[in-house]
Formats: C-alpha cells, structure tokens, sequence
C-alpha cells in the first residue's frame, strides 16, 4: 500500500506538468500513468538506471518522458519507500512520435528537461543510448520494419544497455481481440485508421529480439487489465 501511495504521488508530480498543456492532455497524463502497469513495473524492478540517456520510441505526448522528469524532483524522492529501487537520477531522456500534437503537448510539459521530435520511428536518428523503450507501438509497422528497426537499436545501445518492449500477445485469445479493437479505435478517433497491424504472440516477441542478439526475457503486463499485453525485457550483452 505504501508503494502505491509513493508512486500515486509521483504520477500526481507528473501530471502536473501538463497542465499548460490543456485539460485534455492533464487528464490523459493522470489516467494513463495512474492505470497502466507498465509505469509502476519499470521504476519497481529498477530497469532505468541513474545517469541513462533513455530514447522512448512512440512516445505520444511523453507521459513516461514526464514520470521520469518527475522523479529527478528531491521531494519526490525523499518520499519514494525504500523497499524499492531508488528513483532513476540524473537520466538524459529523448523522444520521437508521428504525431505532431502529442509531440507538442510533450515539449509544454517537458520544457528543456528533454528532447522530444516529431519523426517516423523508422528513420528517427538514434544516438548512443543505454535504454530504449517502445510501449505500445511496434505492431503499427510491418515485419520487416520492426526487425530493422530492433537491429538498429541493438546497434544504438550500449554493452548491458536495455530494450523496454511491451507488446500484445496474439496467443491471448479474446484478450488479445479487445486489445486490438482498441488500437483500432484509437487510430479511428485520430482520424487515421489504420486497418492492418503486424501482430505477434509473445514468445514470437521473444525469439525475434534473440534473434536480433538480445538477451531477453517476457513478463506478463496486464495485471488489472482486460488487456493482454507482456513486457520484454531485451539487454545487450
């Protein structure tokens, strides 16, 4: 209880940061970091370490880019529980996403505490990094893209660097279904309906990234959801 607290602080911190950007963008912020596990997962197993440059690929309006910023705050930290990790300090964040008003929202809310770009994930520049994370996105480009893109990755990140993909799983039945009626409802609402996307079962996700040269694991990552949705955890030996 006391960890959800912490963290609920810390979403609150956030969240705060959008509030110049209107309503819309506040609300989205709160709902999305307070609801998805995500967010909680990664700071609760100590994935992003102090001093990462962190690349957030599909960024949207840079919700996570904003957890992080969030937790550089001395206040927050001093109110973090030790049972966890400590809060990620002195990070360097940079993100890229195709839609050019999430991106705005991203830069009123982040200011110069990161560098967030309108770009198409399959030509985004990607400098020296040691962790990357793609929440969301990958199955919106077809297979061949995805694998090109995995491999330039590997090539950004450092030795021991960290690939964070959370991705749906297609063997989870009707889980799988409603997520994708999602997805599908999202690009409708944004007026771009995308009618394919480039699916794959989880341990698909996990052999593509060994393939690739990571070392990788997979966890679920819908707890509390109707989603069916697993995280991977890539690393670069």
């Amino acid at each position: 209880m006391r960890q959800q607290i912490a963290f609920a602080g810390l979403v609150a911190e956030a969240a705060l940061r959008y509030r110049p950007a209107g309503v819309g963008a506040y609300y989205f912020a709160r709902g999305k970091l307070g609801t998805d596990p995500v967010f909680f997962a990664v700071l609760r197993q100590g994935l992003i370490p102090d001093r990462a440059r962190v690349i957030d690929l599909g960024c949207g309006q840079g919700v996570l880019l904003a957890l992080l910023a969030a937790a550089q705050d001395p206040r927050v930290s001093a109110r973090w529980p030790q049972g966890l990790p400590p809060l990620p300090r002195d990070i360097t964040t940079h993100g890229f996403d195709l839609r050019a008003d999430a991106i705005k929202a991203a830069r009123i809310a982040l200011g110069n505490g990161s560098r967030v770009a309108v770009s198409d994930v399959r030509d985004a520049q990607l400098s020296e990094c040691d962790v990357v994370t793609i929440f969301d996105m990958l199955h919106y480009v077809d297979y061949d893209a995805q694998r090109r893109l995995l491999e330039r990755i590997y090539a950004a990140l450092t030795p021991g660097g960290r690939l964070l993909l959370r991705a749906g799983d297609a063997s989870q039945g009707w889980r799988f279904r409603f997520t994708l009626a999602g997805d599908w409802l999202i690009t409708l609402v944004r007026g771009h309906l995308q009618t394919r996307f480039w699916c794959r079962t989880g341990e698909q996700w996990l052999q593509l990234l060994r393939q690739v040269g990571f070392e990788a694991q997979l966890q679920p990552m819908c707890v509390g959801t109707p989603f069916a949705n697993v995280l991977l955890v890539g690393r670069r030996p």
